[in-house]
């Protein structure tokens, strides 16, 4: 746990710099995101050509220290206005919360599945031509990867710290902490409503993510911090609002794909920023530029599992056939059903779906789904509120429509739920002026149980001494030598999880897999079958 506070305290001052470098007088959380999602981007174009080791780490201090010592950028100024001790006994449980899980072994299976391993080759080599003929998954191309592998401080020999999900996670519930604050102060805004709401929500719905490397968590948190910002856009307009509502969907659809109806904001920005849309549209461009380079480099495509985007002619690329059953397979996944079946149609898979979903999940999917019959309060309430709803919707559709895992759909299914419902609490509050007297205790109250009670079914007793320094690592895995076309390699002896295991490592023996020179780092391509 000291390893974890010390290296977030470090990551948020680097991202503080760049944050503050790139973007003026902006809250203090959103600076240091900011800066997360430029260290990000920059990182993604040095892991082109360099492993994102204490190299590329000390490139990017030493560009912060010259930010400094430039005085191109202004340090945080302290807090003046003092906070009550409720709302601050709240934000000490949610860092007492998100530490002790974020220290935690992960227990996603994806991540012995193959984050882990992605990871590996990010922290070894520069981004390695045809590595998704090794393993289909390692051309999944994610750039919260690269942002694991940055802070990840693999070069010290003390193992690959993945404490990324929960700066982000702490972060983000910082700055909606600050709405929360702000609600029980008693400006009841639509903007503190839906950061008060994601409190809760997000330790229930992404609090077992917390101690893994995925991008499922910081997908979820990036489109509530979009459907955030554009309330808040809508409600008192800073000059950040429009850049940074960019630079955050162009980041999210780069972490995962799923996150890719976010697209659909540039609509209005086309009618409410038309003097400066093309600045815009350029910094979306950049954002998304070097995750598409990545792409080409791993598989051959620029976007993964898609073989009809074929435009490049690599001889690494991965051959359409593969990358067509990776395709079916996230499909298959998601809908529950054998990657033979994806193309069944809606009226044959959607029945056995949702036969499989719990009650809870099932309780979330209907009141979602159903948003647009309880939406008449949003035709009184300012246009961009009903917009942002169309976009969340948009998402849930996208979602259902293509690979419905619930993992993958909690960031529209609950943003597009809490746009419908806070209209509908707005007007309780504004015509039953008494509910503004309970509304606050109420929430403290509800948060001080809820977070109390998360806490003490999540604690570790058992591992926490061995958690007290270094957070847990990742689990070891077995694996057994193998071969290659024309090289030795790793194989998984179990489920097809290589962890993180010696390079390279496979699910199987590869026969029909050769090395393409004397190097790992020179790729791998894939002989004819």
């Amino acid at each position: 746990m000291l390893t974890a506070i010390l290296i977030w305290f470090y990551t948020g001052a680097l991202c503080y710099a760049y944050g503050a470098l790139f973007f003026k007088k902006m809250p203090f959380a959103l600076t240091v995101l900011a800066g997360l999602v430029v260290l990000t981007v920059l990182a993604q174009f040095f892991s082109l050509f360099l492993p994102m080791g204490w190299m590329v780490l000390l490139i990017l201090l030493a560009g912060a220290i010259g930010a400094v010592l430039t005085r191109r950028i202004s340090l945080p100024q302290p807090a003046t206005r003092p906070v009550a001790w409720l709302p601050l006994s709240i934000l000490v449980l949610i860092l007492i919360l998100v530490l002790e899980n974020a220290t935690q072994r992960s227990t996603h299976p994806d991540t012995s599945l193959y984050h882990a391993q992605a990871i590996r080759w990010i922290e070894s080599y520069p981004a390695v031509p045809g590595l998704g003929n090794l393993h289909g998954r390692l051309a999944f191309n994610s750039a919260w990867f690269v942002t694991n592998a940055l802070f990840s401080f693999s070069f010290l020999g003390l193992g690959s710290f993945h404490l990324s999900a929960g700066f982000l996670f702490l972060l983000v519930l910082f700055f909606f902490w600050q709405g929360f604050a702000s609600l029980v102060e008693g400006q009841f805004s639509a903007s503190n409503l839906l950061k008060t709401a994601f409190l809760p929500l997000a330790f229930y719905v992404l609090g077992g993510e917390l101690s893994s490397p995925g991008s499922d968590l910081p997908a979820s948190l990036l489109i509530w911090l979009a459907a955030v910002l554009w309330l808040e856009k809508s409600e008192q307009e800073q000059p950040y609002h429009a850049p940074l509502i960019i630079l955050l969907i162009g980041f999210a659809i780069t972490v995962k794909l799923s996150a890719l109806p976010l697209v659909l904001f540039f609509i209005p920005f086309l009618w409410q920023e038309k003097h400066r849309f093309a600045r815009l549209l350029t910094l979306g461009v950049l954002v998304v530029l070097p995750f598409f380079l990545r792409n080409l480099v791993l598989s051959g495509y620029l976007i993964y599992p898609f073989p009809a985007l074929d435009l490049f002619d690599f001889d690494w690329k991965v051959p359409a056939v593969l990358a067509e059953n990776d395709r079916r397979g996230v499909i298959g996944f998601g809908r529950l059903i054998g990657t033979e079946d994806v193309f069944k149609p809606f009226s044959e898979w959607f029945p056995y779906w949702l036969s499989r979903q719990t009650l809870n999940r099932r309780v979330i999917f209907f009141a979602a789904l159903l948003t647009p019959l309880a939406s008449l309060p949003l035709r009184f309430a300012p246009r961009m509120l009903w917009t942002g709803w169309l976009v969340m919707y948009s998402g849930v559709l996208f979602w259902l429509s293509s690979a419905p895992d619930f993992r993958f759909g909690y960031g529209f299914l609950l943003a597009t739920l809490l746009l419908a419902l806070i209209p509908w609490l707005l007007l309780v509050i504004r015509y039953l002026p008494f509910i503004q007297k309970i509304i606050s205790p109420l929430t403290c109250l509800f948060l001080v149980a809820y977070l109390l009670f998360t806490l003490a079914r999540s604690f570790e007793l058992r591992t926490f001494p061995n958690r007290v320094l270094l957070p847990a690592d990742y689990d070891r895995v077995p694996v057994e030598t193998c071969s290659l076309a024309n090289a030795s390699a790793f194989c998984a002896r179990e489920y097809g999880f290589c962890g993180y295991a010696e390079l390279p490592c496979a699910p199987s023996p590869r026969y029909w897999v050769a090395l393409r020179g004397a190097d790992l780092r020179d790729g791998f391509r894939a002989l004819p079958r």
